[in-house]
């Protein structure tokens, strides 16, 4: 395998495993699971088994530097980008309003009620009737903002 070859698997897989971690959800990001840990610890495994043995050190230091480089370009875009940012780290989901629970978005997003209420109680809350908003958001923490006549 060429250095050259190194490179686009190394981009191919580095593109596929954004993919797959942002088809994980916001919720998936904000914590991973141990399945999610074997899934990211085989990926890496796989990447190393690409390397091939006559030329380790060297395909090594292309294929990290590929992926740093990737990396790199991959944070200006979403930096930079209002498309690449929602593609790639995806948008707020509301939850609730005005203390109404939006289970489509809930289904949507995979979150349970267990889940709303541990962050209802996070924030001192207990009853979702308390709630002006809470919101999903793109790191998977849920933000409750409480309703001002409590």
């Amino acid at each position: 395998m060429s250095l050259l070859e190194v490179a686009g698997a190394s981009a191919a897989l580095y593109i596929l495993i954004m993919i797959c971690l942002r088809l994980l959800g916001k919720k998936g990001l904000g914590e991973i699971s141990i399945p999610d840990l074997v899934l990211i610890i085989l990926i890496g495994e796989a990447l190393g088994s690409l390397i091939p043995q006559e030329n380790a050190f060297i395909s090594a230091i292309v294929c990290i530097v590929t992926l740093g480089i990737i990396n790199f370009a991959l944070e200006r875009a979403v930096f930079y980008s209002k498309s690449v940012r929602k593609a790639v780290d995806g948008e707020p989901v509301l939850l609730v309003k005005d203390g109404r629970v939006l289970k489509a978005n809930m289904e949507k997003e995979k979150v349970t009620m267990g889940n709303l209420k541990e962050a209802l109680r996070s924030n001192g809350l207990t009853k979702i009737e308390e709630v002006k908003i809470a919101v999903l958001e793109t790191d998977g923490e849920i933000s409750i903002i409480e309703n001002s006549k409590k």
